[in-house]
């Protein structure tokens, strides 16, 4: 169900609302409806919408920034940070689309940047509802210093196909069907996003990929060898703009949240360690394997695509590809994009 604060009554989503013949209910504040991933709360309040990816120092960061017009995601994914971030379960949306629009297009006056959703949300996963995608790629393909990455489990992608595909990259995260089954509940099936990222490169978008986080589970390199081999025979290498890959990690107070809201996860099976920021990571040298495995086969087979690990640290770098790309801005530097090797007339 939408509700729509009653300060939002004229503004921006009521008129979307309205133009598509949705139904909404007027509300006087979050408290008026139960608190669950099936309700969308339009909001008046105000925000600091574009932010830095929040990042260490230990572990090498691409300098990537984030839009926060809407937090909250109706998939359930077992291994999900927001479970501890948010204080709530509904998906809340900011109607202050003209403080987006503003903070987009002064980011683009302080030069080259890239920029995306899908920090505290799914990209796409509503915009049938929301049609983000109609308000932000216009914006972002008047930029001349922004490239915008819309990053989803879903194959929600109809509005995208209305849209020159110029400074925008759709993204896809992607798991084993076996592992989405088990952990990412209600995510679009992984053929499925294959698929959609297929049907966005053939219309002209650029796609990249996202295996993060890498989950040990029974039978890895099989599981993960299939999915690569998928990816393979169905998109074409040249339309791929970078691939990320990081292993699962977690803040210690989210696996309570796991373990009792999905009790049969095998999430939490593995043996951790704490890492250098804080977060629950995998051994070090199990990590290597399952950052080894992917990114030989990727190299095997897109060996022109670029390919970086979120959230590691030097000494992976240096093992896996040879480099320490450096910190945000140095590392940045690494990105097709970045050298004007990818931009879509």
């Amino acid at each position: 169900m939408i509700y729509l604060d009653k300060t939002c009554l004229g503004g921006n989503f009521h008129k979307i609302f309205e133009q598509k013949g949705l139904q909404f209910e007027v509300v006087d504040g979050s408290d008026c409806f139960e608190d669950n991933k099936k309700n969308i709360y339009i909001t008046s309040q105000k925000n600091r919408f574009v932010h830095q990816c929040p990042a260490t120092r230990e572990y090498r960061c691409c300098n990537y920034m984030v839009v926060d017009a809407v937090e909250g995601c109706p998939f359930d994914c077992s291994y999900c940070i927001l479970q501890v971030y948010l204080n709530h379960n509904f998906i809340k949306v900011y109607d202050d689309l003209e403080g987006i629009r503003e903070s987009i297009i002064s980011l683009d006056k302080s030069g080259k940047c890239r920029i995306g959703t899908g920090e505290l949300s799914d990209s796409l996963a509503i915009d049938n509802i929301l049609c983000m995608t109609d308000f932000l790629i216009p914006i972002v393909n008047k930029c001349e210093n922004i490239q915008f990455e819309f990053k989803t489990k879903s194959t929600n992608i109809a509005n995208l196909f209305k849209h020159n595909p110029k400074n925008v990259i759709v993204s896809f995260s992607l798991n084993p069907q076996e592992i989405v089954n088990s952990e990412e509940h209600f995510a679009s099936p992984v053929v499925a996003r294959i698929k959609a990222a297929k049907e966005l490169s053939d219309y002209g978008y650029k796609v990249s990929f996202h295996f993060d986080p890498l989950i040990d589970w029974d039978n890895f390199e099989e599981l993960y060898g299939d999915l690569l081999d998928q990816l393979f025979d169905s998109v074409d290498e040249k339309k791929v703009e970078f691939i990320s890959i990081s292993t699962f990690r977690f803040i210690p107070e989210l696996a309570d949240i796991i373990r009792i809201k999905f009790p049969e996860t095998k999430l939490l099976s593995s043996r951790f360690i704490r890492g250098l920021d804080g977060k629950m990571r995998y051994f070090k040298s199990r990590r290597v394997e399952m950052l080894r495995f992917i990114i030989n086969r990727l190299n095997k087979n897109w060996p022109t695509v670029f390919t970086y690990f979120c959230m590691e640290d030097k000494s992976i770098w240096r093992r896996l590809k040879g480099f320490d790309p450096g910190l945000r801005e140095e590392f940045e530097k690494n990105f097709k994009w970045y050298r004007n090797e990818s931009i879509i007339d």
